[in-house]
């Protein structure tokens, strides 16, 4: 199994030259196997730039899993160039909001005020199909189970296995916490059964891509808005002993210099500590083997 980094920024894009060697698309996804399986995960705008990598004399079997429906996570799907090409299968995954069902989403950024072609008009039309959290489900070759994350929408992580190895996507995630900061023991005690539910999900896995947005001296001011600091994600990846965790979803501030130091600053304490996580931070265009 393969893991290819096509975008890693959250938010919005941010090209440019201090993102230049880690990348400035936003999240997009492509786990592929030897028998010729692949999945897509998130529609970020690194999705075009993965369709553009596409043979187009083929015709295609797409399978897109979205972690959920904010901006950075499904604009690039209108310019994924076999939407505009006939003959190929799209399929699109994901859960639906309290709002909308995932049909209705995937339409409603389409809508003629947004963008000049409305879904019925794509030559290869997206068919959608709403997951539920918690079923297992088979495709492309790939096991996959889906857990709810912590954010502001409905929003879902994935675990992925195949002959043997795991890799787990785990997009926009805050740990929960008591939002009304008193010291109710039900409350309290509701948020580490969250917390402890995700360490398991993501638990031995192999790989997992996370999203580590902000520092940790950053958080107090961010806090709810429904991202993981990187002291988070490398706490909880030794909880749920993971052999690989790859920061993402990186904030449109940070820049490759500010990326470097953190990767450096991780790998040391997790030496100095005998521990023997292995930690990244996603860089477009690279591939994970797993």
């Amino acid at each position: 199994m393969y893991v290819k980094i096509w975008g890693v920024r959250g938010s919005v894009p941010v090209p440019g030259p201090s993102t230049i060697r880690y990348g400035g698309n936003t999240s997009c996804l492509e786990v592929y196997n030897d028998e010729g399986g692949r999945v897509i995960l998130d529609a970020g705008t690194g999705i075009r730039a993965l369709g553009t990598n596409l043979d187009f004399s083929k015709k295609h079997t797409i399978d897109i899993l979205l972690s959920h429906s904010h901006w950075d996570h499904i604009h690039g799907l209108l310019f994924f160039p076999l939407i505009f090409m006939k003959g190929h299968t799209i399929t699109v995954y994901g859960p639906r909001t309290y709002e909308y069902s995932l049909e209705e989403i995937l339409r409603g950024q389409m809508r003629y005020t947004y963008f000049p072609i409305r879904m019925d008009e794509l030559s290869s039309p997206l068919n959608a199909v709403e997951l539920t959290e918690g079923k297992p489900f088979d495709i492309s070759g790939f096991h996959i189970n889906t857990i709810s994350l912590n954010h502001p929408v409905k929003c879902f992580a994935y675990r992925i296995e195949h002959k043997g190895k795991v890799f787990v996507y785990l997009a926009d995630n805050e740990p929960y916490y008591n939002i009304y900061g008193n010291d109710d023991p039900d409350i309290n005690l509701f948020a580490e059964d969250m917390n402890r539910s995700l360490i398991k999900f993501v638990g031995n896995a192999d790989c997992v891509i996370a999203d580590a947005q902000y520092l940790p001296a950053e958080y107090p001011k961010k806090k709810g808005w429904g991202h993981s600091t990187t002291h988070q994600v490398v706490n909880m990846a030794l909880k749920a002993k993971i052999k690989n965790i790859v920061f993402s979803h990186y904030d449109p501030t940070r820049t490759d210099d500010e990326l470097d130091a953190i990767v450096k600053h991780y790998r040391s304490i997790v030496a100095q500590k005998g521990y023997s996580l292995k930690v990244d931070a996603a860089i477009e265009g690279s591939v994970i083997k797993l």
